[in-house]
């Protein structure tokens, strides 16, 4: 992880949730300057050991999830100050964005975008195939070459008289973009987490200082907002640590123990990889 706040905290959060992961209570730990290990625990028993962290994530799919964020950043950006949505006939809007907004676009990219809301809504009456629940897609740009340069096209979600809720004007954040979602495996993060394991196994050829265990934990964290869910059907973060617990077996190089720490989990929180 290799920030000290950050770590700190996620091993507060892991000892509040297993007070008695080493098998006896912690008297005291501390972050020490050099690591490994991340973590140095003092036990009631005498003994010492160290704490390596690692992130369950995979890399590739933040990447992807990080350009993303940064393209739509820099349209709210651009159309910034929001205009209050005063429209007769649209709720919200997505913006399908293909790019990240040059600064020096972003007066001409706002100036479109309102006018071809204000077309639209204009056209609205005239439009029969429009006044359907699931609204309309636009991608017809050719008269808005700012938006064509930055966007794949419009969705419109229309006002409903059956909701009243989407009538009132007046409303803010309603210039967006689509949902993040689709298809998916659990089995992606399993294969994940095994990686991350299998790099801090390979990492480590002994012991570092005078430890007398060498535990691993493996903490889910950026992961949830980042990466594709580890849930699925009848399928949660146990059923992930036990399937890539069967993966490793009992190769785990220098490490005593193997713990995942998922702090966002309902119910339990803290699940071993090793001894499994």
């Amino acid at each position: 992880m290799g920030n000290p706040a950050e770590e700190r905290k996620v091993f507060d959060g892991f000892l509040a949730a297993a007070p008695m992961f080493a098998g006896i209570a912690v008297s005291e730990w501390s972050q020490p300057t050099l690591d490994p290990p991340d973590i140095e625990c003092d036990l009631a028993d005498g003994r010492k050991i160290g704490v390596e962290l690692t992130s369950w994530l995979e890399e590739s799919q933040i990447g992807r999830a990080k350009s993303i964020e940064s393209f739509e950043k820099s349209i709210r950006d651009a159309i910034k100050p929001e205009p209050a949505n005063v429209t007769e006939h649209i709720q919200f809007l997505w913006m399908s964005v293909k790019r990240r907004m040059a600064p020096a676009d972003a007066s001409a990219f706002r100036t479109g975008l309102l006018a071809v809301i204000e077309e639209i809504d204009r056209r609205w009456d005239s439009e029969p195939d429009w006044d359907s629940p699931q609204g309309i897609q636009w991608d017809d740009f050719s008269a808005y070459p700012m938006l064509k340069k930055y966007l794949d096209a419009l969705e419109i979600h229309p006002r409903s008289p059956s909701r009243p809720s989407t009538m009132n004007k007046g409303g803010i954040h309603w210039l967006t973009f689509p949902m993040r979602g689709g298809s998916y495996s659990p089995n992606d993060m399993v294969d994940a987490l095994f990686e991350v394991v299998q790099a801090k196994i390979a990492k480590y050829s002994a012991k570092p200082g005078a430890m007398d265990e060498f535990i691993l934990l493996v903490h889910y964290d950026k992961a949830w907002e980042y990466n594709t869910p580890v849930l699925g059907i009848d399928f949660g973060y146990g059923e992930a640590v036990r399937a890539a617990a069967e993966r490793i077996g009992g190769a785990v190089g220098m490490f005593d123990r193997i713990f995942v720490f998922v702090p966002i989990a309902d119910g339990e929180k803290v699940f071993r990889i090793y001894p499994a």
